[in-house]
């Protein structure tokens, strides 16, 4: 299985697209992955050919072929600004169809109840999650994608009690992006 990740550092932190691979081979599957990944990212700039990143990205889409293409928005985007996400998003999709690949969503999850962007958002981390949780959804309906719900299976974990936050109170701890990997290799096997 060759799988393409397009996203940012919730991506790339603690290398969760390295351990995504292992569990699959400890599960006895063959995966391939690769990246186009730039933190802060946003899928709206993946999709413009006028960034070095969106270059690349497209560069990587059309020399497959691949399985499965993971797209990850920026994380408060989806919540602060759900129909920005659902325009790029839609057109991320295309190119990932055009490709020839399955677009696969990567949910993402709401900040540690501490972070000041809920404060500056006037949201509880429930709410954050809520609206994270609600735009991916709508964006797999909408495009016929398959949504890896890893944002919830953080959220889930964090609400018993289990640290799954970086110091930064956004970006997850070692044990998160072990369970966000858990989570693709559960919906991609």
């Amino acid at each position: 299985m060759r799988v393409l990740f397009i996203g940012n550092s919730y991506t790339m932190f603690n290398d969760m697209t390295a351990q995504f691979a292992a569990i699959c081979a400890e599960r006895g599957a063959s995966v391939e992955v690769d990246g186009a990944l730039k933190g802060g990212w946003s899928l709206e700039q993946f999709l413009s050919t006028d960034n070095e990143y969106g270059q690349k990205a497209q560069e990587k889409l059309k020399n497959g072929p691949w399985d499965y293409v993971v797209l990850q928005e920026q994380s408060l985007r989806p919540s602060e600004r759900p129909q920005v996400f659902l325009d790029a998003l839609k057109g991320m999709v295309a190119l990932v169809r055009a490709a020839g690949a399955k677009p696969v969503l990567y949910e993402t999850w709401g900040r540690a109840d501490w972070s000041p962007d809920l404060a500056r958002n006037g949201w509880t981390h429930e709410e954050m999650q809520k609206r994270t949780h609600d735009a991916y959804e709508q964006g797999g309906r909408e495009n016929d994608a398959l949504v890896v719900y890893a944002g919830d299976r953080m959220h889930e974990a964090y609400r018993r009690g289990e640290e799954m936050y970086a110091e930064d109170g956004s970006h997850p701890s070692p044990a998160a992006s072990r369970i966000i990997a858990e989570a693709f290799a559960d919906a991609l096997l």
